[in-house]
């Protein structure tokens, strides 16, 4: 591989994992929007939650299947037919009026990055070593998180226009497809692994990665609603937070090969839910839009190491042969925890209101990585998970 077919490649990853970031975050704007445009609709508020977790649940469902299809028939195919479905089902939101059906077009975004996901994820395995794959998605950390900016801020400002405007963000993967095609090449196919030993060593990832999520996706599915409905503030306002926040992101994500040599997986998650708890603690008592901001410090950092850190955990476990069929159990349980999350979270929010929701599981995450830290402490590094 040389040098500059080596960055091709490098960039050709990069682009297809904002579309990860791009197929849940842009539309988040128009959520309170696409709320009362649709007010007649019974129980619109939660339905509306639903634009973000139909996908979830479909890729959670697909994922597995997409795995085997990436196993059997290679990455790249695969890969593209996901993203002509990604342009389409993403897009569909608008240029379809109609609520329902503009759900069925999330859930063919879901089936899309179901495929894209399991793909990427297989060909970061193939074509990196372990080092360089750390140094490779502290980069790509980043460039989810600048991806994540570039299409937060730009849907809330379409949000202004009109509800539908953010839906045509999901066409820009148009512009990748030369690209991908010219840069990406089929990795060579591997032996036969032994099954039981990939189930047996890669069940702690996944239900860590499910786990993570159910926790995480409180963000974008019960913020928008805490910042129009409880603050006073306008879509735009949802789209800066989120965006201060992803720019944290970056910054850490960054800097993940070089936390990664100091401290081992485990030791990461401590630091992560630390972060994650604090920021949910301060989002609980803020009574302005202005204070929210103070949170996005803490949120952006823990959601920047998350993500880099179960992916390279993930890939650290999982043998060659089985990469394809692991990514899509992996990428299953990634969107089963974004699905679950309001479903999980929604009693509460009825109940004590999203503040209260948000100080519970602040606490929460910070008594998880008190355990992390102690367990951590007290355990040789040949029992540590990293």
């Amino acid at each position: 591989m040389t040098k500059t077919t080596s960055k091709n490649i490098q960039i050709s990853l990069m682009l297809i994992a904002t579309l990860g970031v791009m197929s849940g975050i842009t539309v988040v704007s128009s959520l309170p929007l696409i709320s009362h445009t649709f007010a007649d609709i019974p129980h619109i508020a939660f339905l509306s939650k639903m634009m973000l977790t139909i996908p979830s649940i479909m890729i959670a469902l697909f994922a597995p299947v997409a795995g085997h299809i990436v196993d059997r028939f290679g990455r790249l195919r695969p890969l593209y037919l996901g993203i002509v479905l990604f342009i389409l089902g993403g897009s569909s939101g608008f240029y379809l009026h109609d609520f329902y059906f503009i759900l069925l077009g999330r859930g063919v975004l879901g089936l899309a990055v179901a495929l894209i996901m399991t793909s990427a994820t297989a060909l970061i395995g193939d074509y990196f070593d372990e080092e360089t794959r750390h140094q490779f998605m502290s980069r790509q950390g980043m460039a989810v998180a600048l991806g994540g900016i570039l299409f937060i801020t730009s849907g809330g400002l379409l949000a202004q226009i009109h509800w539908s405007y953010p839906f045509a963000i999901y066409l820009i993967p148009l512009l990748f497809l030369p690209f991908l095609w010219k840069s990406l090449y089929e990795p060579q196919k591997h032996g036969a692994s032994a099954e039981m030993e990939l189930e047996s060593s890669l069940l702690p990832v996944y239900f860590t990665a499910f786990f993570v999520m159910v926790l995480f996706y409180m963000l974008p599915t019960q913020l928008p609603y805490l910042i129009v409905n409880t603050l006073q503030g306008e879509p735009q306002s949802i789209g800066f937070v989120i965006a201060t926040a992803m720019t944290f992101n970056a910054l850490i994500s960054m800097q993940y090969a070089k936390i990664k040599k100091r401290l081992s997986y485990q030791q990461i998650y401590s630091v992560t839910f630390l972060l994650f708890g604090t920021g949910l603690v301060i989002i609980s008592q803020a009574s302005s839009i202005a204070e929210l901001y103070f949170s996005t410090v803490f949120m952006g950092m823990a959601f920047g190491l998350l993500l880099v850190n179960t992916n390279a955990w993930f890939l650290s476990k999982v043998p060659p042969a089985k990469r394809g069929k692991a990514s899509g159990l992996l990428t299953s349980s990634f969107f089963l925890g974004q699905f679950s999350s309001p479903l999980i979270f929604q009693p509460i929010v009825a109940a004590f209101g999203i503040q209260m929701l948000f100080l519970l599981v602040g606490c929460l995450a910070v008594g998880i990585a008190i355990v992390l830290f102690i367990r951590t402490r007290r355990l040789s590094d040949s029992c540590l998970i990293g």
